[in-house]
């Protein structure tokens, strides 16, 4: 998921570790959980400091210190499926941490299914080493009786506890889940891609309507959680078929060739001009025979129009060019828009600007390609 809301924190093994803003609301929700609540035996876990004698900024410290080792966990569940997919030549635009949890924003879906499924399994593989590898030192220092020896056990009972419960989660057969994907991958092995795919999601769903009903009844959490999961199936599905559609789809396949530009000196008046003659929404901005940027309609809506006249595109224009080259497949391109939130992407050979795909353009071919497969299965 490309999260333009993120804060980018620093890289690890050159993937950009980023916030989104959502994850500044749950870290205190967190931290307040962990510090203030107390449950003294679950599955012989020891959880949470509200018992303890402190007084409320030590409890919200460790409840802070608590959240911050639960999202680096999550964090590390993020990098082993980042890793895994960079090994398999997959590029990986960046990992972030939001509300959910955390999500590693891979460039392209898995075609192949054994590959999908070992880097979907990594993730709930290294949460559940982690609460594994922390287990032996809560069961070791749990008789302590001492305030500083039970804060240490009762981290290392909390993080014990939650690496083996995200693990548990993630591993439910249910997309956006990696467990999701696990399933996909055994299905896909007898029946293909897409057919395993629809009956992926089709189980997600079942389990989110389950989920939520159960949550009505005993706790409304679920039913949040449940809302996730149903979303997310649909989104994988819809992402899925997109990608059917589009395979063997260049943007040098649909892209406009016949371009009509505009140059840095033009005035916004002559701009609206040109927008209302030949209805194109946005121009490549070119200096000669170099693009030096890209202007539309939004951006000629924010000069008052007592300034059209002596306003020049290149005070307006977006001198951030977001391009493609014509053997990108459409797929690719729709990410980008998406991801970039843009309308449109110039298409370059080398520095020269061969063509110019719009949204419009790749949903047109979308719908097409969705028609004609859908009349060709019909047949068959």
């Amino acid at each position: 998921m490309g999260m333009r809301s993120s804060l980018q924190m620093g890289r690890v093994k050159g993937i950009p570790i980023k916030i989104h803003i959502s994850f500044l609301f749950i870290l205190p929700f967190f931290a307040l959980v962990f510090g203030f609540t107390f449950v003294p035996d679950l599955f012989g876990f020891r959880l949470g400091f509200g018992d303890l004698p402190l007084d409320w900024p030590g409890k919200l410290g460790l409840g802070l210190i608590a959240a911050v080792l639960f999202f680096s966990a999550v964090l590390l569940h993020e990098l082993a499926h980042s890793i895994v997919a960079l090994r398999r030549g997959y590029q990986i635009s960046g990992i972030t941490l939001f509300i959910f949890g955390g999500v590693s924003e891979i460039e392209k879906q898995p075609k192949e299914a054994l590959g999908e499924g070992f880097m979907a399994f990594v993730g709930p593989a290294t949460s559940f080493v982690i609460g594994v590898v922390l287990l032996p030192f809560w069961l070791l220092l749990r008789e302590e009786t001492g305030l500083v020896s039970v804060i240490v056990a009762t981290m290392f009972s909390m993080m014990s506890f939650y690496n083996i419960l995200l693990a548990g989660f993630n591993i439910i057969p249910a997309f956006p889940m990696d467990g999701g994907r696990v399933l996909r991958s055994a299905l896909a092995k007898r029946m293909g891609f897409i057919p395993a795919t629809r009956i992926a999601v089709a189980v997600g769903k079942a389990i989110a309507v389950a989920m939520a009903i159960f949550g009505f009844f005993f706790n409304i959490w679920l039913i949040l959680i449940a809302l996730f999961i149903y979303f997310g199936a649909k989104e994988e599905e819809r992402s899925t078929l997109v990608g059917k559609a589009l395979e063997g789809v260049t943007v040098g396949n649909i892209m406009t060739r016949e371009l009509s530009v505009v140059t840095p000196n033009m005035t916004v008046r002559e701009l609206l001009d040109k927008i209302m003659r030949e209805k194109h929404m946005g121009y490549p901005v070119m200096d000669g025979d170099r693009v030096v940027g890209i202007v539309t309609l939004q951006d000629a809506q924010g000069v008052p129009a007592s300034h059209h006249y002596d306003t020049e595109i290149r005070s307006i224009m977006s001198r951030n060019i977001i391009a493609v080259s014509p053997d990108t497949p459409a797929e690719d391109a729709i990410q980008m828009i998406a991801r970039q939130q843009v309308g449109r992407l110039l298409v370059m050979e080398g520095e020269r600007l061969v063509g110019i795909v719009s949204r419009s353009d790749l949903i047109r071919t979308l719908e097409i390609r969705s028609m004609e497969q859908g009349i060709a299965t019909g047949r068959g």
